[in-house]
């Protein structure tokens, strides 16, 4: 059984999630030892892969909602990596 913890932040990354910036987001999220996943637009992937981020088109502005199978501080411990990092600010 899957212990899904979701939220929803706003991407602020300049230009969204393209090119240079999935680059630097997936090798962050890389570093997790548990499975993270992007939505978007009704749209999910894997968040660790660069082809699936960038598919999923997320301009700069944007709401997405990031999962992570796991627990709250674990998703806490994603999201904080991403707003020091400039990614992404909480909602």
């Amino acid at each position: 059984m899957f212990n899904l913890k979701s939220t929803k932040v706003r991407v602020i990354a300049n230009g969204g999630l393209t090119g240079d910036t999935v680059n630097q987001l997936t090798n962050e999220l890389s570093t997790f030892t548990f499975k993270i996943m992007l939505k978007y637009n009704g749209t999910t992937t894997i968040a660790n892969s660069s082809l699936g981020v960038m598919s999923l088109g997320v301009p700069a502005d944007a709401d997405i909602e990031i999962s992570v199978e796991g627990d709250d501080a674990q998703l806490q411990e994603v999201i904080s990596a991403l707003t020091d990092k400039k990614f992404v600010k909480t909602l």
